[in-house]
């Protein structure tokens, strides 16, 4: 009821009660992170918001973070030893650490800064075409965008535990949806179904398939599926 009531009048503000990064980092440091210091701000972490509008202002401090948070990790992983470059085996091996290591404390900062790192290599690889978003739920973990395609939430990853390898493989090798290349396979197969039974294409249907892929009109078709379209429905006038 409390959470409810706080996202409902004060939607921008923290729930009383709920952990900072401040609260957490002033606690001492665990010896094992040697001068590692973790991250320190006046907000909750990823997963701890209630309302959507708060977890885009924790999201986009998160972002506005980064720089910071990723010279203080890649220090860190440089004196442990653990390799971070954009190696597929390089993050398996930091996330098995992460899970391995005993929770304290610095946990949250580590996740959220393992995650930004992972983050960040994602945007290096990728180019110009990918970037950070502001997560549009309620969770407010920042996510990496190509296009308008979400391809990794790289702080929800560690949190879960998930191998990070797999995470950094997935975001290299996602592509861009492409609905007007998507529409000509689709076609295809429904002109290659149609011909074998017999049975002919309408206007309606390819307005009906036209509708399914999101697209408003026809796209240019390859010459051989231009003429076959042509003998269902006519050739087009534009």
């Amino acid at each position: 009821m409390r959470d409810l009531l706080w996202s409902t009048f004060l939607p921008w503000v923290r729930v009383p009660g709920t952990p900072t990064y401040r609260r957490l980092a002033a606690e001492p440091v665990p010896a094992d992170l040697g001068d590692y210091r973790p991250y320190d701000a006046p907000h909750e972490p990823p997963g701890a918001t209630v309302d959507d509008g708060r977890a885009r202002t924790v999201a986009r401090r998160l972002i506005a973070a980064e720089p910071d948070r990723v010279a203080a990790v890649t220090t860190l992983l440089d004196r442990l030893g653990l390799a971070h470059d954009a190696d597929p085996a390089s993050w398996t091996a930091i996330g098995t650490w992460l899970v391995e290591r005993p929770a304290d404390p610095a946990t949250p900062s580590l996740t959220l800064d393992v995650g930004l790192l992972l983050g960040r290599r994602i945007l290096d690889e990728r180019g110009d075409d990918a970037h950070w978003e502001p997560d549009d739920g309620v969770l407010a973990h920042p996510q990496v965008v190509l296009g308008a395609t979400i391809i990794a939430l790289p702080l929800q990853a560690v949190e879960q535990g998930s191998d990070l390898g797999a995470v950094l493989e997935h975001a290299l090798a996602a592509e861009e949806p492409d609905p007007e290349a998507d529409f000509v396979a689709y076609l295809r197969t429904v002109l290659d179904d149609r011909d074998g039974a017999g049975e002919a294409l309408t206007t309606d249907d390819v307005g009906w398939m036209l509708a399914e892929s999101g697209l408003e009109s026809l796209p240019e078709l390859p010459e051989d599926v231009e003429e076959r379209l042509a003998q269902h429905i006519g050739p087009r006038n534009d």
